[in-house]
């Protein structure tokens, strides 16, 4: 989770509302709190475009990015996912396949939301777009899809 922390401070300079950054903090840390175990991590990047937090889970012997969070001052908070390169990571390595089967069965789970919009072979979710009874959701939904 030391992953969370320095996101939680990209969150605050995205959002400029106060409500905003506590709503967005509190539902973080809810599903930064549920995707722990072992063969689930939490891990940051950084880059001009903004921050992001990757969700990642290891199906069968292959560690990928399940879906993100991004945090940019002109963007606020959205998460994009399921990982949207899991075709070509489907069929990168002969001996060591990725098991696309649970991220296309959360991406039909997730595109059945009113609130997604569609990000190439991925769905994205806005903060301000979405209401939180759509956030738990998607996070059971994650949860039940790609099992940890």
């Amino acid at each position: 989770m030391e992953a969370l922390e320095p996101f939680l401070q990209a969150v605050h300079l995205a959002l400029k509302h106060p409500q905003d950054r506590q709503r967005a903090e509190a539902l973080l840390q809810r599903w930064a709190t549920a995707w722990q175990g072992p063969t689930r991590r939490l891990s940051g990047t950084a880059s001009n475009h903004g921050a992001y937090l990757h969700f990642d889970q290891r199906l069968g012997t292959v560690w990928t990015q399940v879906f993100t969070f991004h945090a940019a001052p002109k963007q606020g908070l959205v998460m994009r996912g399921p990982d949207p390169d899991r075709v070509r990571k489907a069929h990168k390595h002969r001996a060591n396949k990725l098991d696309r089967h649970p991220l296309d069965a959360l991406f039909d789970a997730w595109s059945a939301h009113g609130e997604a919009r569609p990000a190439n072979n991925a769905v994205e979710f806005s903060l301000q777009e979405t209401p939180d009874e759509t956030w738990e959701a998607c996070l059971r939904e994650a949860l039940a899809h790609v099992k940890g």
